[in-house]
């Protein structure tokens, strides 16, 4: 899994991200319009939460694959793994503010 070590600010006025998805597919991805990784189409894996050291903060780890990169830009890197991180967290953001997501802690899934 890949750990997202910076955050941007989380306030954009305009996306740099549309949702993707083939007509066969059962999942969604995401095409990057803007900036160095334009045109790149992902999508994520494994999404978790784990507590940073000695802070009250989370920090996010994710998988993700590329499925496409017509640019041939090269995406391992950390800062690629920063940027996708940071659409993550703007993502799960959208989803619990407009309530289509619930945030549950660890002992709250085992009761």
């Amino acid at each position: 899994m890949s750990t997202q070590e910076k955050n941007s600010p989380t306030e954009q006025k305009t996306k740099r991200y549309v949702f993707a998805q083939r007509p066969d597919d059962d999942y969604t991805c995401i095409k990057l319009v803007e900036g160095d990784y334009k045109d790149i189409i992902f999508k994520y894996g494994n999404v978790g939460f784990k507590p940073v050291e000695n802070d009250e903060k989370m920090s996010v780890i994710f998988d993700y694959n590329v499925l496409k990169n017509p640019n041939d830009v090269d995406y391992d890197t950390q800062e690629f793994i920063d940027y996708i991180g940071d659409i993550l967290i703007e993502l799960v953001e959208e989803q619990l503010a407009t309530g289509k997501m619930d945030f549950l802690k660890f002992e709250d899934v085992n009761e």
